[in-house]
């Protein structure tokens, strides 16, 4: 059973794309406008500073920044919850801190990466951040990109501390993931989907809630899965999610953000390219993913 606290990092969230101008600064104005465009459209947990947000290619300035803004923008209308991991302790420590003070809601923490850890020494660096924080910290697990991949019965260690309220879990094994929710079942910990494509099963089999890519374009549709899910109308779920499975396909026609950035600027407002080391979507795939949002009627 989730306390009242954890509940709040329950449910449908997005984790933001951050727009950049012409000349590859950060664009505020815009970041401004795609928090309105989130709430407005019905999400109100944000996670700024992820990989969506091409989080190796920022500063820490600028992550600060970012969060200094959404923080400002949501203006109390929507969570705040950004992704301050690093591949260093100190780093992450110092990041976090900077958002706790900014008035992030919670943190996250994706794991430490480069040079690959221990178990134990998993345990011990999450350990550290939540005991330096006053605000929840939340894991994320996404070894498709770091190449580290926390073991559930780690993920169940750790669920035990009072600090820690929650996994963002990329990793898209679902016999793993059953596991991670069997052995953290009496914890007050929630079990955040963070794939698209294991939204839904994530959801059918007792997670809390979904952190989504494909949610920057379509927010209120997201919502909408998760909630039905929450619910326990599995089929309006199941149906919805169908609808937009292509989509989700599409978002990864090359590496996230890429197809997600050119997405959102076709069907809603100008959020500029990805920074190198990215690119820009070939133009030889636009026709293909303006199809699919077209089929899906995010178009």
């Amino acid at each position: 059973m989730l306390s009242e606290s954890t509940r709040r990092f329950t449910g449908a969230f997005t984790t933001l794309l951050t727009p950049f101008k012409a000349d590859g600064e950060l664009d505020e104005p815009t970041l401004r406008r795609l928090v309105d465009f989130q709430i407005d459209n019905g999400v109100t947990r944000l996670a700024p500073n992820g990989v969506t947000g091409e989080a190796a290619a920022l500063t820490d300035r600028e992550k600060v920044r970012i969060t200094e803004i959404v923080v400002e923008q949501a203006a109390g209308r929507a969570l705040v919850v950004p992704d301050m991991g690093t591949e260093n302790l100190a780093r992450t420590l110092e990041l976090s801190k900077e958002a706790e003070r900014i008035g992030a809601d919670a943190v996250l923490a994706f794991t430490p990466y480069l040079d690959p850890p221990t178990e134990r020494g998993l345990v011990a660096y999450y350990r550290i951040v939540a005991d330096a924080l006053s605000v929840p910290l939340l894991m994320h697990n996404l070894p498709g990109r770091t190449t580290v991949d926390i073991a559930p019965e780690s993920v169940s260690e750790l669920a035990r501390h009072p600090n820690i309220a929650g996994i963002k879990e990329g990793n898209q094994d679902l016999v793993r993931l059953r596991r991670v929710l069997h052995l953290v079942r009496d914890a007050d910990f929630a079990v955040l989907s963070g794939n698209d494509f294991t939204a839904l099963p994530t959801l059918l089999l007792g997670g809390h809630g979904h952190i989504s890519v494909a949610a920057n374009v379509m927010p209120r549709q997201s919502r909408s899965i998760v909630e039905a899910a929450l619910a326990g109308d599995f089929l309006t779920a199941r149906d919805l999610y169908l609808k937009f499975a292509e989509f989700y396909r599409a978002v990864y026609f090359a590496t996230n953000p890429i197809a997600l950035k050119k997405a959102f600027s076709i069907a809603h407002f100008e959020v500029g390219d990805p920074r190198i080391p990215l690119t820009p979507l070939p133009a030889e795939r636009i026709p293909e993913l303006e199809s699919i949002m077209k089929a899906c009627e995010l178009l």
